[in-house]
């Protein structure tokens, strides 16, 4: 995931006369485009950015960038996508559940609830994470991808089924247990499949899970899917 990095407003001092001849200067030499009418614009715009900082806008979310390093959104209210769709679900406005399924054998299901107020996505498999032992994330079961993309309106819930250990992996004592899950979710796939995460994960206690070679499968709009 890519670092913020704020861009330094470069403010020039002078007289007038000192900036309208820089003025024309760049525009006669340098190939650049002038900014506007006087340099003065400029000044003022770079001013405009430096006095937003600790105002109401934004200063208490955390900006998510965008996959070009460009215009970045507060990760709690991203904007929708183009055409009408919703745009990707995030951390900050679901609530997410990890119980203990009934079946398969070392299933644990977990529950991702839209507490929104408007429709979002949830795209392909959940970034689930464990502590205190372990290292790397579930390995993502491409065989439960779905034919359509998981689209949760207000109140819904997806659901995916984490595979803590093979059922003929025996506990002997020696290998890892969990006593905590954490859950990331996708803001963008691309088309090479990398994948860009809000990384703000959900994190839920458990009950010490045996952990050996973990798996987890797509988001599903179905429960039974999920663990099937």
């Amino acid at each position: 995931m890519r670092t913020l990095r704020r861009r330094t407003a470069l403010v020039i001092a002078g007289t007038a006369v000192i900036g309208l001849a820089l003025t024309g200067c760049s525009d006669s030499g340098s190939g650049r485009k002038s900014s506007g009418s006087s340099s003065s614009k400029g000044s003022s715009q770079g001013s405009s950015k430096d006095s937003s900082k600790g105002s109401d806008k934004g200063s208490d979310k955390q900006a998510t960038p965008s996959e070009d390093g460009g215009e970045t959104k507060p990760a709690g209210k991203p904007g929708t996508g183009g055409g009408g769709k919703s745009g990707p679900c995030t951390n900050a406005e679901t609530k997410l559940t990890v119980t203990a399924a009934p079946r398969p054998v070392n299933y644990q299901l977990l529950t991702l609830t839209n507490t929104s107020k408007r429709t979002c996505t949830v795209l392909g498999y959940p970034t689930v994470s464990f502590a205190p032992d372990l290292d790397g994330t579930a390995e993502g079961r491409e065989d439960t991808k779905p034919q359509a993309v998981v689209t949760l309106k207000p109140g819904a819930s997806a659901y995916a089924g984490l595979n803590t250990s093979p059922a003929d992996q025996a506990d002997d004592g020696t290998k890892s247990h969990a006593k905590t899950v954490s859950v990331d979710l996708i803001k963008q796939i691309g088309n090479d499949g990398s994948t860009v995460q809000f990384g703000q994960p959900d994190t839920v206690a458990v009950n010490d899970l045996f952990i050996y070679e973990p798996k987890v499968t797509y988001w599903q709009q179905d429960l039974d899917v999920a663990l099937s």
